[in-house]
């Protein structure tokens, strides 16, 4: 596993929090705050140290660092987030609340408190995280406004600029996490809608298209034939005899010869037909481009691949098909009732066929 998983496997708990997740981005955020927390105390502790030599700095940064670890520790365990966001954000706010305390206008440090908003509004969201804000904010400038008098002139040096740009990249890189977590989030809608859509026009049993979604398909096969001019038919598939499976088998057994029989449907049409389930045992099938002769030739196809299917328990099945072809003034129920009175033919003759003309007027 290469360094970026194993981070972003960090980052989400162990992958607990997928990207479908809506707390997927808190979590990241929250983690990734946490460790920039532990390693920044530990960088301050070491510079107080050894450079300032002020214990009770270094005892407060090693104990925030301490607190971070403990946090991130307790939260891969427990995954709540509500009390992790909680302790992070009041870690952020007393390792601010310190360095403003001993540095106080000194190398532009105050520049800092433009990261705190954004970062708790993405935590908690605009409510709490403007309640935070307003808190903090107001006790920042209440200290300020109390103790600037007796602070010398601030003075513009490198640890000013390195400040300024430092509080200025944290800032950019919590806007960009926004924007990405933002772009997620619409991806996350997008995706979820087209779930939906295919939910909402996907017959549920067999995986085919459902009655919604052929009458749509029927409507605009009409509307853009020109008068019939531009062809299209339909075939009209009842399984024979199929209530006797459910009531001598089962549902769950009449529910298997469904899908198996519609999966040879569709085999059969292949890309350019329209198959869907439009009711019960009936199946339709809207055939773009073909006419009356080319719809029966179809027909007869699947009727043949049907008549080498059996059931578990070597049981044949069959089927009867109904069909027709858009003609001039056809409306989509003088359509429907010549593909049933088709199919009704069929079954008068015995079932188990296709009712082409032929047959019926001989």
């Amino acid at each position: 596993m290469n360094k970026n998983n194993s981070m972003s496997r960090f980052l989400t708990n162990n992958n607990r929090f997928k990207k479908d997740n809506p707390n997927y981005s808190r979590v990241y955020l929250l983690n990734a705050a946490l460790i920039v927390l532990s390693i920044v105390c530990l960088f301050f502790a070491v510079l107080n140290f050894l450079e300032n030599d002020v214990p009770f700095v270094v005892l407060l940064d090693l104990i925030i660092m301490i607190c971070a670890i403990l946090t991130i520790a307790n939260f891969h365990k427990t995954d709540n987030i509500k009390i992790t966001s909680f302790l992070t954000t009041i870690l952020l706010t007393f390792l601010i609340a310190i360095y403003f305390y001993f540095v106080e206008n000194r190398n532009f440090g105050l520049f800092w408190f433009s990261i705190y908003p954004p970062f708790t509004y993405l935590i908690f969201g605009r409510k709490k995280g403007r309640i935070y804000t307003l808190t903090f904010g107001s006790i920042i400038l209440t200290y300020v406004i109390l103790c600037y008098k007796s602070w010398e002139p601030a003075v513009f040096d490198y640890q000013s600029l390195i400040n300024i740009i430092a509080a200025a990249i944290c800032l950019s890189l919590l806007i960009v996490f926004y924007e990405n977590s933002r772009k997620a989030a619409e991806d996350a809608i997008i995706m979820k809608n087209k779930e939906l859509e295919i939910m909402s026009i996907t017959d549920r049993l067999t995986g085919l298209y459902n009655r919604h979604k052929l009458d749509i398909a029927l409507n605009d096969f009409l509307s853009k034939s020109d008068n019939c001019n531009n062809i299209f038919s339909i075939i009209i598939a009842d399984i024979d005899y199929f209530k006797s499976f459910n009531d001598t088998h089962g549902h769950l057994y009449g529910d298997k010869v469904l899908v198996d029989l519609a999966n040879i449907i569709k085999a059969t049409a292949g890309d350019k037909n329209i198959v869907g389930r439009w009711g019960g045992e009936e199946f339709l099938i809207i055939c773009p481009g073909l006419n009356n002769e080319g719809v029966k030739e179809l027909a007869l196809k699947m009727l043949d691949n049907i008549s080498n299917y059996k059931t578990k328990d070597n049981k044949k099945v069959s089927m009867s098909f109904g069909i027709a072809s858009c003609q001039a003034d056809e409306t989509i129920d003088t359509l429907l009732q010549r593909a049933d009175a088709s199919l009704y033919c069929s079954k008068d003759k015995g079932r188990n066929m296709v009712d082409g003309k032929p047959i019926c007027d001989s």
